[in-house]
């Protein structure tokens, strides 16, 4: 009994352990993929922030981090669309802080 038992605790261990590391792997391809840049004057201290994928086929959860020159932090998840760019805003600084492929 007691074998058994610990045998489905180290096969529940070892499946959730293999997900994460699977699930850390997708999050760093997906992140190659997507990035922002600043095209474009707002204002004398903020540019046009944009956001890009450039998978060809698949669409990246990204969660990005945003800050216009004076003003608050602002987060934001966006799903840009393979091989796209959109505008997000005015920004002087930005980060991703996340970026996964979308499961649709």
């Amino acid at each position: 009994m007691f074998r058994a038992s610990a045998a489905c605790v180290l096969i529940v261990v070892l499946a959730v352990g293999g997900f994460s590391r699977s699930h850390a792997a997708e999050e760093a391809a997906a992140s190659t993929f997507v990035s922002f840049y600043f095209e474009g004057a707002c204002d004398e201290q903020n540019k046009r922030l944009w956001l890009r994928n450039e998978h060809t086929f698949k669409t990246i959860v990204t969660r990005l981090r945003w800050r216009a020159a004076g003003g608050k932090d602002l987060s934001e998840e966006f799903y840009p669309a393979p091989n796209s760019a959109r505008e997000i805003g005015c920004a002087a600084e930005a980060e991703i802080l996340s970026a996964e492929f979308a499961a649709f």
